[in-house]
């Protein structure tokens, strides 16, 4: 016999693997999660701490739990009318919603089950129309809304119907495309089996599918809800100054100087009242904006 076939094959000795133990892999994900949390949290903090902070060491000293503390900044916004502005933000929030969410579900709907010829590049181009900067729509809508007034005497500057029409346009292709995607995902056996029964399309849709697509519905609600409640652009352009269709945004972004200090007290206050409806309504639907924002990334 040869060397090379009395050779044997050398065996390493292996290393024993040394597995981390379980409660240092939960310690380091807690330390990760509160790492994490600290970095989404602590704006909302800065804010609510330079909310009760008076004078000017709001801006001069970088310690926000350094006093004098009061709650004189949520007077003042108060006495400003601030209740007004809100009430108008989720006027216009809510007729935005009621208007642009009806009609992003028949439109999803169409798209996702009616045997359309090119219905794919239609929702392409309905996302490309999210990109569409508002404010190239703010001179063409001004001088629109002046002509309507020459022509017919319809005044749609400092109305609420002037700020939701645009709202209207901009949320409803994000809505559009979300609720596609979430009635694409429910299966076409559920309508059919309710047809079945004796239901008419509109029927089916109304009282098995709509249901089903809840999640969908409450994730675009939210969604439009936010926008037309933080849009500032074309309420500013369109009611800059009447208290009585003035949002929240333009309320806030026109605060005037006392002197030479910078109002930024009576700005984060404000912004700590406009942020809690919102804050508690999203926490309130957050399981349906999670499932409507990730409903068709997952077939089968």
């Amino acid at each position: 016999m040869s060397a090379e076939q009395t050779r044997k094959p050398v065996r390493t000795a292996s290393r024993p693997r040394r597995d981390v133990p379980p409660a240092v892999t939960n310690a380091l994900k807690l330390l990760g999660l509160l790492v994490v949390l600290l970095w989404c949290l602590f704006p909302f903090l800065w804010m609510a701490m330079t909310s009760l902070r008076t004078g000017s060491a709001a801006l001069t000293d970088p310690n926000i739990f350094q006093g004098p503390f009061s709650f004189g900044n949520y007077e003042e916004v108060l006495g400003q009318g601030f209740h007004f502005a809100l009430r108008n933000s989720l006027i216009v929030a809510a007729a935005t919603t009621l208007i642009c969410i009806p009609v992003a579900s028949l439109a999803g709907y169409a798209l996702a089950r009616l045997p359309l010829a090119g219905k794919f590049a239609l929702l392409a181009a309905t996302l490309v129309a999210t990109l569409f900067p508002p404010v190239a729509l703010v001179n063409p809508l001004y001088q629109m809304y002046m002509r309507l007034n020459e022509w017919t005497g319809i005044n749609l500057l400092n109305s609420y119907t002037g700020m939701v029409v645009p709202y209207v346009a901009l949320t409803l292709p994000l809505s559009i495309f979300i609720l596609a995607t979430f009635f694409s995902g429910i299966p076409k056996e559920i309508e059919e089996s309710a047809k079945v029964d004796g239901a008419t399309p509109f029927q089916a849709f109304l009282k098995v599918v709509a249901p089903l697509a809840a999640p969908g519905v409450g994730a675009a609600s939210i969604l439009t809800f936010v926008y037309a409640t933080n849009e500032f652009l074309l309420a500013f352009s369109f009611a800059p100054r009447d208290l009585n269709v003035q949002t929240v945004p333009v309320f806030v972004g026109t605060f005037e100087r006392v002197g030479y200090e910078n109002p930024i007290g009576q700005i984060m206050a404000a912004s700590v009242l406009v942020s809690l409806p919102l804050i508690v309504f999203a926490l309130i639907l957050q399981r349906r904006i999670v499932a409507g924002l990730t409903s068709g990334a997952v077939k089968g």
